[in-house]
């Protein structure tokens, strides 16, 4: 299947309400925003973070839980119950729009119990540079998952499944980056703060051969649960790029179909972009992050922005088979960490722009362009 002109929607944002409304709400719109032009949704985290009902998703405590299981506080997500989000999903597809699952396998969040090891402290703002001596630390790391009961799943996980953490019940006050004992900060990575592998909450230890082959079973489990037709990979400069590839390939074997798949790398370097492209294979299209650089300057700049170099050093205008352009996103709304607003009154040019510009080619299972907030 090919989309060369398709249109994702992002179908979510940071401020969306907590009412868990959201699943019956594409559910009932599904038809509609198939008739305005959107071929494909790209859904925000569908299983339970650490703030329950109130988490966006990103902060990840449970793959396996989509709206099913009483933890954290609450059975639901932010965003619904997991018959809810199957019932918006076939709903979607139905109107002949393809779904996107938001994916975060870069840390966990919410243990359930801690536990002891041993760590060296590193300095938060270069990962190459030790603050203190090898020593014993007390963290949670230790998830047990007690609402599911091992539905699913038995893997319980412990401090031995991940790389670092960032907090020590013993040194509360230390601001550290911990690498745990007989742990290594992640090849193929951004290269900011020196190696940053490290971003967030128990850093998953991609080597670590039971973390490797239970994101696979979840991947069989959750393309088997859910239908969707591809996936969104959140925070990938900060995981091992062969990754990605590796799993994506695995998921899709075992799906007998081609599943469509976009990375944020959020980098304002075109050459990261191109690093992450080459060591993946093309296997896996990124947001084009430059470009909405480039719309937020112009949107501040005015008069003063020539746009004749609106798509200069931006991955359409060099790799366009790969790029999936994008004006905003949850992440450069406003109060959050990687704010770039772009301006409301250049936001019809952007889309204009990108509607025009070629992008993610024919030449993919599943081509998009992307229209962002």
């Amino acid at each position: 299947m090919s989309e060369t002109n398709g249109v994702m929607m992002q179908y979510f944002h940071w401020y969306c309400p907590d009412d868990g409304s959201l699943w019956n709400q594409l559910a009932e719109s599904a038809e509609e925003l198939a008739k305005v032009g959107v071929t494909s949704v790209w859904l925000p985290p569908a299983y339970k973070g650490t703030g329950g009902g109130s988490d966006v998703g990103y902060g990840v405590y449970d793959l396996f839980d989509l709206g099913e299981f009483d933890q954290k506080g609450s059975v639901r997500t932010k965003y619904g119950t997991k018959e809810e989000y199957l019932r918006a999903i076939k709903a979607a597809q139905k109107a002949g729009i393809r779904v996107y699952a938001d994916v975060v396998f870069n840390h966990k969040l919410g243990a359930d119990a801690q536990e002891e090891a041993e760590a060296t402290p590193f300095h938060p703002e270069n990962r190459n540079e030790t603050i203190g001596e090898y020593q014993k630390i007390k963290a949670w790391t230790h998830f047990t998952f007690p609402g599911r009961q091992g539905k699913y799943s038995t893997m319980e996980w412990h401090w031995w499944h991940f790389d670092a953490i960032d907090y020590n019940v013993y040194n509360e006050s230390e601001d550290a980056i911990y690498l745990l004992k007989g742990k290594d900060f992640d090849n193929n990575v951004d290269l900011e703060k020196g190696n940053f592998d490290y971003l967030m909450g128990c850093d998953l230890d991609m080597d670590h051969p039971e973390v490797c082959a239970e994101l696979k079973y979840w991947g069989e489990w959750y393309v088997d649960t859910t239908g969707v037709d591809g996936f969104r990979f959140d925070a990938v400069k900060h995981v091992a790029a062969d990754f990605f590839r590796e799993w994506l390939d695995h998921v899709s074997d075992y799906a007998k179909r081609d599943l469509f798949a976009v990375g944020e790398y959020w980098s304002y370097d075109v050459e990261a972009l191109h690093s992450f492209i080459e060591t993946t294979k093309g296997r896996v299209t990124l947001f084009d992050a430059p470009l909405h650089y480039n719309f937020h300057v112009a949107s501040q700049s005015g008069n003063d922005y020539d746009m004749r170099q609106i798509f200069d050093n931006t991955l359409v205008q060099q790799q366009p088979a790969l790029a999936v352009t994008l004006v905003d996103n949850h992440d450069s709304q406003p109060l959050q960490s990687l704010e770039s607003v772009v301006e409301p009154w250049f936001k019809p040019l952007a889309y204009a722009l990108i509607l025009r510009q070629p992008g993610a080619g024919s030449d993919r299972p599943d081509p998009h362009r992307r229209v962002g907030l």
